[in-house]
């Protein structure tokens, strides 16, 4: 698990003005509030007086209350108040949780877990402006966890050799074969526009079918990754303008466990009426996936490309493996098991800017990495895995 990323920590519809919300990401805890004037807020959830969860307190001008003892937390992180002290204490430096940056895009809360100042962060990727069309496009969304590895998830998500074999109402397994076009890489990700044989008009049903009832010879396909929040964006296009994007960003609960957020949208039948029969669909395609998935070794990853025969059709999780690995060797990567180890006796979080800024005064220690940070500890170019 990686720090030092945007990570959808909720939907923006779970983060309720004056509702303390519990979310558990890279293995560690945080709270998301909402302010009066609509801003998300994200907290480490573990009070530093006593180590209560402040998620399980109550929102207050503005503030978090724990439920312990009543202190008070800002929008910063910082303790405002100490009932027991009385108004005039003063309330000593040491007294404050850390807080990330939030930003709202396509109903969703993202929130950046790391430390890096604004200017060398990854801006949240635009991967599903179309979101906005609501004239033209009509979505639906889904949230749902997994008990499998981010990696391997976020691997098959951008993995077309297997539709022919996985998926029943759109893959051609009659025709595998993998059309070997050039790859664009992007700065944080890749991009590739392919052809693939187009499923038999007989494998379609409702809304779908009837508008495809025509043999077809191919269906266009365009894929986008971005590591830079663990998302993508995956387009067919059915026939011309007729077009259907499957939107995804997965967030690791753990190493074992992780939490997906989806937007599918679609400029066919936008009528609400149709939108079971895609929610059925996005279901149906779920499973045949993790079915497979929850069979693959190792369970975690990157898996080194050596230890696999990987072709030309695995190209897009080659260059996903690469990415991560990068940024294990900036040193962004969590020492979970040291984490795990230590977890009955001590209180690790994910660091914060304002950490970076005044890295003195903590009552937490920092999530320790596997690796050392790097002296140049940002993201890499887009030139990073050339």
């Amino acid at each position: 698990m990686i720090i030092n990323n945007w990570y959808v920590a909720a939907q923006s519809s779970d983060v309720k003005k004056g509702e303390p919300f519990s979310v558990k990401m890279l293995g560690c805890d945080f709270v998301l509030f909402r302010t009066d004037d609509d801003q998300v807020v994200c907290l480490s959830d573990t009070c530093c007086h006593r180590g209560a969860a402040l998620s399980h307190g109550k929102v207050e001008d503005g503030c978090i209350q724990c439920p312990f003892h009543g202190w008070r937390f800002n929008t910063q992180g910082k303790c405002v108040a100490i009932p027991s002290m009385g108004k005039d204490f003063a309330i000593p430096d040491r007294a404050k949780v850390d807080c990330y940056p939030v930003e709202e895009r396509y109903d969703l809360v993202w929130a950046f877990l790391g430390d890096l100042p604004e200017d060398q962060r990854p801006p949240v990727p635009a991967l599903l402006e179309e979101y906005y069309e609501t004239d033209t496009w009509r979505t639906t969304t889904t949230t749902f966890e997994a008990p499998i590895n981010w990696t391997k998830a976020e691997e098959n998500n951008i993995d077309t050799a297997h539709l022919p074999f996985v998926h029943k109402t759109f893959g051609m397994p009659q025709d595998p074969t993998h059309q070997s076009v050039p790859i664009e890489r992007k700065a944080f990700g890749a991009r590739v526009a392919r052809e693939r044989t187009a499923p038999k008009a007989s494998q379609k049903s409702g809304v779908l079918g009837e508008l495809l009832k025509e043999e077809r010879k191919k269906t266009k396909v365009s894929l986008e990754f971005s590591l830079a929040g663990v998302c993508h964006r995956i387009q067919p296009e059915f026939r011309p303008g007729m077009s259907m994007i499957t939107f995804a960003a997965i967030t690791p609960i753990d190493p074992w466990n992780t939490r997906f957020f989806t937007r599918q949208t679609r400029n066919y039948a936008i009528e609400p009426e149709h939108d079971e029969e895609r929610l059925v669909g996005q279901k149906r395609a779920r499973e045949e996936d993790l079915d497979v998935n929850m069979t693959v070794r190792p369970r975690l990853g990157p898996t080194p490309t050596r230890d696999q025969v990987l072709v030309k059709s695995d190209e897009m999780e080659v260059l996903f493996r690469q990415y991560v690995v990068k940024l294990i060797e900036q040193g962004w990567e969590l020492d979970y098991d040291k984490m795990q180890a230590e977890y009955d006796h001590k209180v690790y979080v994910i660091p914060s800017p304002e950490r970076r800024i005044n890295p003195k005064g903590w009552v937490y220690e920092a999530a320790p990495t596997t690796r050392p940070r790097t002296e140049n500890d940002g993201w890499p170019s887009a030139e990073w895995v050339r």
